[in-house]
């Protein structure tokens, strides 16, 4: 073969590898490139989905808390009604025509809370009666009803006050050293009229805070 020859074709089929070589490092580079690219949109859906997880993880929990206050609050209303069951039809909002509360408190889920120790209650009406006698009832228990106060005097109303209300509607201890939890209380009156007749008055659902 002519030495000329050689030497073009050898020239030849090396531009050929080194052209088929470039083609393939600009295919590796176009790839690398979409995968560098793919990769970037994948760490960018992944971050807006653990910001989407946190802020569900967020609400979650606020959802969790706010049914369990609703709960509770639920079960206090019904604790309430359960305590006033044999009332008949005076429902709680009908207490304020009842009974007046002096003192700092606050009413809460159907319960008058006692915010101090200072405690005074004023019955009512009822200003022929003879005497009136204010009880309390401890729910959930077996002590019965005791009385606290009897008023015979009624230029002043019927009024009972206490300055150290939490000897009275006081709360348990619970099982560990310093725990309480607060047990409920009803407070009412036995009104006794001129002709001797006695009469309840409603329920009021109460505990101190």
């Amino acid at each position: 073969m002519n030495k000329k020859i050689f030497i073009g074709m050898l020239l030849f089929t090396l531009l050929l590898i080194s052209g088929c070589s470039n083609k393939e490092l600009d295919q590796i580079h176009v790839e690398k490139e979409q995968l560098t690219s793919e990769v970037s949109q994948l760490k960018k859906l992944i971050a807006e989905k653990d910001e989407e997880i946190s802020s569900l993880e967020e609400d979650y929990s606020t959802n969790k808390t706010e049914v369990g206050e609703l709960t509770k609050s639920l079960k206090m209303v019904r604790w309430s009604s359960i305590a006033r069951l044999d009332d008949y039809n005076n429902s709680f909002y009908d207490l304020e025509e009842i009974y007046k509360i002096h003192s700092n408190h606050a009413i809460k889920d159907d319960w008058y809370v006692i915010n101090d120790e200072y405690f005074q209650i004023e019955l009512l009406d009822y200003e022929n009666a003879k005497k009136v006698d204010f009880y309390t009832l401890r729910l959930e228990s077996d002590e019965g009803k005791i009385l606290v106060f009897t008023d015979t005097e009624s230029t002043d109303g019927w009024i009972y006050t206490n300055d150290t209300i939490s000897k009275i509607i006081n709360k348990h201890k619970g099982f560990s050293r310093n725990s309480t939890f607060m047990p409920y209380f009803v407070i009412y009156t036995e009104v006794t009229l001129e002709d001797g007749n006695v009469i309840r008055t409603s329920k009021l659902p109460i505990y101190n805070k």
